[in-house]
C-alpha cells in the first residue's frame, strides 16, 4: 500500500512513510453526485490526533456530512470519499490550531478507527498541517484501501441504507 494524508495537493501528498494496515487517505470528496447524506448514526468512526502521548478527537461519524460511493482509480486504488460538515471541519481546525500542528506535524499522527478497530494510522504532511491549522482545509478526503472488499465494508458501515 502507498501512504497518504487527509489532504493532498497532487496524488498522495502528505506521505511520511509511517502507516499501518488498513486504508490510506487522499484528496477528494463527494462532488461526484453519488454521495449519500444518510450517515449511519451508530457507525462509531473516530479520527484522533496523536502527539506526544496525547490523543485529541478530530472528528467522529456525527461530523460526516456525506459519504461517496466506492470507486477504484488506478492512481489510488479502491476508495471511499467523505466530506465533513462545517462543524466537523471547524473541530479539526480548532484542534490543529490548539496543538500548533502547523509547526509540530512531524511528531503527530492521525488514527482513524471504526467500531473501535483502527483502519488507518498516518503521518501528517506540513501542507496538510498548515491547511488544517489555518482553516483552509475544506473537510473533504478520500479513504483508500488495499482492496475493494475493505472499501465496501467501511462504506456499508458508514451509510444508513434503511428507508427514510
Amino acid at each position: 500500500m502507498a501512504c497518504g494524508s487527509l489532504l493532498g495537493v497532487a496524488g498522495l501528498a502528505g506521505c511520511t512513510g509511517r502507516e499501518s494496515s488498513g486504508s490510506t487517505t487522499d484528496t477528494g470528496g463527494t462532488a461526484d453526485g453519488d454521495a449519500t447524506r444518510n450517515i449511519n448514526d451508530d457507525a462509531a468512526l473516530e479520527a484522533t490526533l496523536e502527539r506526544d502521548g496525547e490523543k485529541r478527537v478530530l472528528f467522529t461519524d456525527a461530523d460526516i456530512a456525506s459519504v461517496g460511493a466506492v470507486s477504484t482509480r488506478a492512481e489510488i486504488g479502491p476508495s471511499v470519499p467523505l466530506e465533513l460538515s462545517e462543524a466537523g471541519t471547524n473541530s479539526v481546525t480548532e484542534t490543529a490550531e490548539a496543538v500548533d500542528l502547523a509547526t509540530s506535524n512531524e511528531q503527530a499522527m492521525i488514527a482513524i478507527t471504526l467500531d473501535g478497530e483502527q483502519v488507518k494510522r498516518l503521518g501528517i504532511s506540513a501542507a496538510l498541517a498548515e491547511a488544517m491549522a489555518s482553516g483552509e482545509w475544506d473537510g473533504r478526503f478520500v479513504l483508500t484501501f488495499a482492496d475493494e472488499t475493505a472499501a465496501e465494508s467501511v462504506h456499508d458501515r458508514l451509510v444508513d441504507e434503511s428507508p427514510a
